[in-house]
């Protein structure tokens, strides 16, 4: 019984490591706190300026911003901008053109994440 479970795991085992590591390579490497902060410095763009373009382009109002990579291997900066529905949205601001484009849903998803184990995302403390 033993060997027949281990010979059947081999094959989940294997197919669990190769899905790793194409995940893997899609996913571009982080930078350093020190990295991020010179690559900020060199951008030409300073975080206010970010958050002046993404609100004149979508005509809401910042909520947070800051440097970010866009999953697409370019860094710039993120700001989320509520909307007059309160909605709230991720827009990306390319420091190299000032270009503002929404962030997708799949790409901002490690927001949820981060706060999963804050509660029920109702603010009455639970």
């Amino acid at each position: 019984m033993k060997r027949i479970i281990t010979v059947s795991l081999i094959p989940v085992t294997l197919a669990a490591g190769i899905a790793g590591a194409a995940w893997a390579g899609t996913d571009t490497p982080e930078m350093t706190d020190a990295q991020e902060i010179r690559a900020a410095l060199d951008s030409g763009m300073t975080l206010t300026q970010a958050i002046d373009a993404a609100q004149s382009g979508t005509g809401g109002t910042a909520l947070s911003a800051g440097w970010e990579n866009n999953d697409q291997g370019a860094w710039g900066y993120e700001v989320e901008i509520a909307d007059a529905s309160s909605a709230v949205q991720t827009w990306f601001v390319n420091p190299a053109d000032g270009s503002v484009s929404k962030v997708m849903e799949t790409q901002d998803d490690h927001r949820d994440s981060e706060h999963a184990d804050e509660g029920d995302g109702d603010y009455d403390g639970d």
